[in-house]
């Protein structure tokens, strides 16, 4: 005999469902604890278990004096990560026009291009042991670090959170590279190396999760506690150098890893 569903339980499970199906909208509030208990849905410690939970799970948000209400969840985002990196070097050889209406956050969201907004800042920064040890350098080798996040138009929360890093002396081969007023740059990553003749052979990722960092959680718009995943991305160019290194948080609630992993055959 499977053991009775606690009442809290119940109680959120059927306000999920009401949010999944439309009734709650974003940003809807949910019914004062005082109202469900004189409805007889439970007692107040219930009710604000049912909450708690709903908002441990990312449903909704509480705040003093605004209450319960439904959490604005920005988009989805699926990251078909052999397909997305293969798409994006083929972008870096199309047209301008092409490059510059097409990147792979709206690749990775399904938004148009006109709903992604680019934030960047630019800075550089003396190589750590460890950035040394990643790129084969001196420590102290002078970095370009780039840190980039994106929205929606008029929205603060991220998608994601990317720190970026190329030695300065190989980036400042063009000095077009230097300038974060010049991002989103059409082409992404790709484009911009091969304007200094450099091609990615190949990708190498690792993705470990940890909790947020209360500065992660209110950039990503997500409640403290709450996963994230962590995806080092290391690119290296034909010629077998570390070219660039993106450090890259996501929203584990709303974030998809895919990968497709061709296999040898066995000889017949």
């Amino acid at each position: 005999m499977s053991p009775k569903t606690p009442k809290w339980r119940e109680i959120a499970d059927n306000i999920a469902a009401k949010i999944a199906s439309g009734v709650y909208q974003p940003g809807d509030p949910l019914p004062h604890i005082r109202t469900l208990v004189a409805e007889g849905y439970g007692s107040k410690a219930t009710i604000n278990t049912a909450y708690s939970a709903l908002e441990t799970e990312g449903l909704v948000t509480t705040s003093r004096g605004h209450g319960t209400t439904v959490r604005r969840r920005p988009p989805q985002n699926i990251r078909r990560h052999q397909e997305r990196y293969n798409w994006e070097k083929k972008l870096a050889r199309s047209p301008i026009g092409e490059r510059s209406n097409n990147g792979v956050v709206e690749r990775d969201t399904g938004l148009d291009h006109d709903q992604v907004e680019c934030h960047a800042v630019f800075n550089t920064e003396p190589a750590t042991a460890e950035m040394a040890t990643r790129f084969g350098i001196e420590v102290g080798t002078l970095m370009l670090h780039r840190s980039y996040w994106h929205s929606t138009p008029g929205e603060s929360v991220a998608l994601s959170l990317i720190d970026s890093y190329v030695v300065h002396a190989v980036a400042a081969q063009n000095p077009e590279l230097l300038d974060s007023a010049r991002e989103p740059w059409p082409g992404g990553t790709h484009h911009q190396l091969s304007t200094i003749g450099i091609e990615i052979d190949r990708i190498n990722d690792a993705v470990r999760a940890r909790t947020a960092s209360a500065a992660e959680a209110k950039k990503l718009g997500i409640p403290p506690g709450t996963a994230v995943l962590l995806l080092d991305k290391t690119s290296i160019s034909t010629s077998g150098d570390v070219v660039e290194y993106s450090h890259v948080v996501l929203p584990a609630e709303r974030t998809e890893l895919q990968y497709t992993v061709p296999l040898e055959r066995w000889a017949t």
